[in-house]
């Protein structure tokens, strides 16, 4: 089917999913057009990942861009789970400056909670029609190190092979989890945060976009609020003044990085159902955007 007729037709179906209006719908369409070919990584949050039932239309959004040959790659933690089941088995969650400290039995319970969330997903992907591709800790797509000693089996990223994504089936998309391999042979993997993951993958890949998913609209100034777009150096004079403070910082930090290896834009997110494609095919979007410099 020419590509001209795939597009409208894709550019509908997404309108009425979302409810776009005719204008919207005009909007929509040449973001469509300039993404052909190109790459996103979405890290999936936020209500999204809270509310599994969600799950399902945010997957329909994806494969829907994927007939156009706009190739997602979905990275997802699952803290909120895996509290759960830790309490449930009578473990008691245990964090150090904000981050969880992870044993050896609580790293194995980790990557067991966050498989099971990669199967959904991939269910979800295999009943369109097309084929969710688990990257967990034993692909090796993502190699990380021990962050600190006092958080155990913690790690931050440090290489993608790439190569693992490169020849995939055109009807694959990649489904990565946050539990990653180590950087040495008798590693047995590292929880790490899913929003670096997503950063460190997005940069060694010169993705269009790294997208997170959070619970919060995106940064917000002095006034609680929302800031559209920021370059790089507004960002971290935010940082500076304290405007963008607490568990914000890391976050805004995972989507400066990439933006210095290729990466166009980042995007914070609320993690809500229908805020990935307003965010990324409407102009007024519906978080906030990090660009290098303002042209």
């Amino acid at each position: 089917m020419p590509y001209k007729i795939i597009l409208l037709e894709t550019a509908r179906k997404l309108a009425e999913q979302h409810d776009f209006s005719g204008p919207s719908l005009r909007e929509a369409i040449p973001y469509l057009e300039a993404f052909q070919e190109k790459k996103f990584v979405l890290k999936i949050g936020g209500s999204v990942l809270k509310d599994e039932q969600l799950i399902p239309q945010l997957v329909s959004d994806v494969v829907f861009l994927k007939r156009l040959d706009i190739n997602v790659i979905l990275v997802h933690g699952g803290a909120r789970q895996l509290d759960k089941r830790m309490k449930s088995l009578g473990i008691e969650p245990n964090k150090l400056n904000g981050l969880r400290i992870t044993s050896k039995e609580v790293l194995e319970l980790a990557n067991g909670v966050f498989l099971e969330i990669s199967n959904k997903i991939k269910a979800a992907i295999d009943a369109r029609g097309y084929q969710g591709m688990i990257f967990d800790r034993d692909t090796g797509l993502v190699c990380s190190r021990k962050k600190q000693r006092d958080l155990g089996y913690v790690g931050e990223p440090v290489h993608v092979k790439t190569a693992l994504l490169d020849g995939l089936p055109d009807k694959a998309i990649p489904i990565v989890t946050a539990i990653t391999s180590g950087v040495e042979p008798h590693d047995v993997g590292f929880n790490v945060n899913a929003d670096e993951v997503a950063s460190v993958i997005a940069k060694e890949i010169k993705a269009e976009k790294l997208i997170l998913m959070t619970d919060e609209e995106g940064v917000k100034d002095d006034n609680g609020n929302l800031i559209h777009t920021l370059t790089k150096e507004q960002a971290e004079n935010l940082i500076d003044a304290g405007v963008i403070h607490g568990g914000m910082i890391p976050k805004v930090q995972a989507c400066l990085e990439p933006l210095a290896f290729g990466v166009r834009k980042s995007h914070i997110i609320k993690g809500e159902a229908d805020s990935f494609i307003n965010e990324i095919l409407t102009d007024a979007g519906v978080g906030t955007e990090f660009i290098p410099v303002i042209y």
